[in-house]
């Protein structure tokens, strides 16, 4: 999963909230966290998941988007 932060503190809000709902809905919780405390890259790895909380600026920079841009889309239904 890609996203876009608003700033620093959304980031980190974004991740924390993240990790609170999988840990609550799935019993799921990271193996990895890097960049909470700078906030403008914040990577949550839960294994199967990455999740991946840009600002906008660091977006643009890694290009992240072009990297996985011929992967394969999956729906929901068949990920279940």
């Amino acid at each position: 999963m890609i996203c876009t932060a608003s700033s620093s503190t959304n980031a980190r809000a974004i991740g924390d909230e993240v990790r609170k709902q999988l840990k609550q809905k799935a019993a799921r919780t990271p193996i990895g966290v890097e960049g909470g405390e700078e906030g403008w890259w914040v990577l949550l790895d839960f294994g199967d998941v990455i999740v991946h909380i840009f600002q906008h600026d660091a977006r643009q920079y890694y290009a992240i988007d072009e990297t996985w841009a011929d992967a394969q889309v999956v729906e929901e239904s068949e990920a279940a």
